[in-house]
């Protein structure tokens, strides 16, 4: 087949991604291993560098005998979660009743992609060892891989300080992408523990929650907000309640929220698919007129965007959160659930509102609504606070972003317990005061988005001096998707006097 219909047929047909192994099934495995990440340097077909035709060409491999091989050939991505074995200089990856030959040489591995009658000769090289992790100040990109020469995203994280048997630690969730290169979300976890010096350590990524084929979150989970509590799922107690964001489409229309739960921060997380989505994308609106609304909205420049972003807050330390989310039919909506039984979930009063944003004021002084947000309560100082985006680009865009160049704090004063806080929040009538913002010069990036507070397990903020902000940088500009610039940054804001 010659080279130019391959192209167009790429996007429909799956490539065989590598020479099979005509060896007879019964070897005996080797005792060696190999670890670490190969990535393609060259790919020749008939003698001619066709290295640019592959997107992604990588092999993890683990100590444990298994390998993990991603590639994307003229739009064509596929993934193969294998085994292997190696005998110091020949290896053999298992898949599916089939057998890959690969060669090592020094830190290079060959091989053969065969794509119809074509034989490509690929070339690998081994990554250089990034797992050597240094301690960074809470004001700094906390973690992430290096953007200059990977397309990975880590953002809209949700924080939960507490202090454990290794000392001070921080868990986040965030949302990322798992494969290099390919905007497909999944939740990310990783445990900081705070140093003797004051930095923070932070450990390897691991997906938590991934989208689930044929369901209702099958091409995105992201958006993950966490809070402790007792939750009962099919006859076993949980600590740990996640909302999140999920959805089926390509273009991030129609998205959902739904829920998840644990007994410890890392998982493993159980989705509550018996009553997922939690908030369809209609939100309590009428589907009817709603779906009228997405289907007047095709062919123009607006989308129905539908649920999620949430942000939770404990109630009663138990079962009843309150769940804050977006939504397209009423910008920030707010719910008061039980979930202790999550079996027979109550929506409590027909508690189901949208945010004020009465005082809510940008960084230079303009009206704005509440977007994106996150929220914590201060016990000691009576106090709710919130932080979120400012619905501003300054300095403006040089290549098309999606997201704002400041995040804001602000409070509602003389809240005395959480159940006066429902009572307000119901009722619509309040008003914000502006506590600060995190922009680019406090960061660095000119853009800081999709922000999370610093929280106690039950959404409770653990200094009442200072609100302690992470937020989503990025770059205005980038010769590839912005998207990949997302890095999470910690912020310091001093807490307002009481005369302010």
């Amino acid at each position: 087949m010659n080279h130019t219909f391959k192209k167009a047929a790429a996007a429909t047909l799956c490539a065989v991604f590598a020479l099979p192994c005509l060896a007879a099934c019964g070897d005996t495995p080797a005792q060696k291993t190999l670890d670490g990440t190969y990535s393609l340097v060259s790919a020749l077909l008939d003698g001619k560098n066709v290295t640019k035709d592959f997107k992604i060409y990588t092999a993890t491999f683990s100590e444990e005998g298994t390998v993990r091989v991603v590639v994307n050939y003229m739009g064509a991505l596929s993934t193969r979660n294998s085994t292997y074995s190696f005998d110091g200089t020949a290896v053999k990856e298992n898949y599916d009743g089939e057998v890959y030959d690969y060669t090592l040489s020094g830190d290079q591995l060959t091989t053969v992609y065969r794509d119809y009658e074509d034989e490509i000769q690929i070339t690998l090289e081994k990554e250089a060892d990034q797992n050597e992790v240094l301690p960074v100040d809470f004001e700094s990109i906390l973690f992430g891989s290096d953007m200059s020469d990977s397309k990975f995203y880590n953002y809209c994280p949700a924080i939960l300080r507490e202090t454990t048997d290794e000392g001070e630690v921080m868990h986040f969730w965030y949302c990322t992408n798992r494969d290099d290169g390919v905007m497909m979300d999944y939740i990310g976890y990783r445990k900081g523990v705070k140093q003797e010096n004051g930095k923070w350590l932070f450990g390897d990524e691991k997906i938590v929650l991934s989208p689930t084929e044929g369901t209702w979150d099958a091409r995105h989970t992201c958006d993950p907000a966490v809070v402790k509590g007792s939750f009962k799922f099919q006859n076993r107690q949980y600590s740990y309640l996640m909302a999140y964001l999920g959805c089926v489409t390509d273009d991030y229309q129609k998205n959902e929220t739904g829920i998840a739960v644990a007994n410890s921060p890392e998982g493993p997380w159980v989705k509550v698919n018996t009553i997922n989505p939690i908030v369809p994308w209609y939100d309590d609106g009428d589907y009817e007129t709603e779906e009228q609304k997405y289907q007047d909205m095709k062919g123009t420049s607006s989308i129905y965007w539908g649920t999620g972003m949430p942000a939770l807050v404990s109630i009663d330390r138990s079962g009843e959160v309150l769940m804050f989310y977006q939504s397209t039919l009423r910008g920030t909506g707010i719910r008061r659930y039980d979930f202790s039984d999550l079996d027979n979930p109550e929506l409590k009063e027909d508690f189901t509102v949208s945010i004020s944003s009465r005082g809510i004021v940008n960084s230079v002084g303009q009206t704005c609504r509440i977007g994106i947000p996150d929220f914590a309560y201060d016990s000691e100082s009576k106090r709710f606070y919130v932080c979120g985006v400012t619905n501003e680009k300054n300095p403006p865009d040089q290549t098309l972003t999606r997201v704002n160049s400041h995040s804001m704090v602000a409070y509602l004063e003389n809240i005395e317990n959480m159940s006066q806080l429902c009572t307000l929040l119901q009722s619509g009538n309040y008003t914000w005061k502006m506590a600060g913002y995190v922009g680019p010069n406090d960061t660095g990036f000119e853009r800081n988005h999709n922000p999370g507070i610093v929280r106690d397990a039950y959404g409770y903020l653990p200094d009442t001096s200072e609100i302690r902000v992470v937020v989503s940088t990025g770059h205005n500009s980038w010769d590839n998707e912005n998207i990949f610039t997302y890095r999470l940054h910690g912020a310091v804001i001093p807490a307002p006097r009481r005369s302010e």
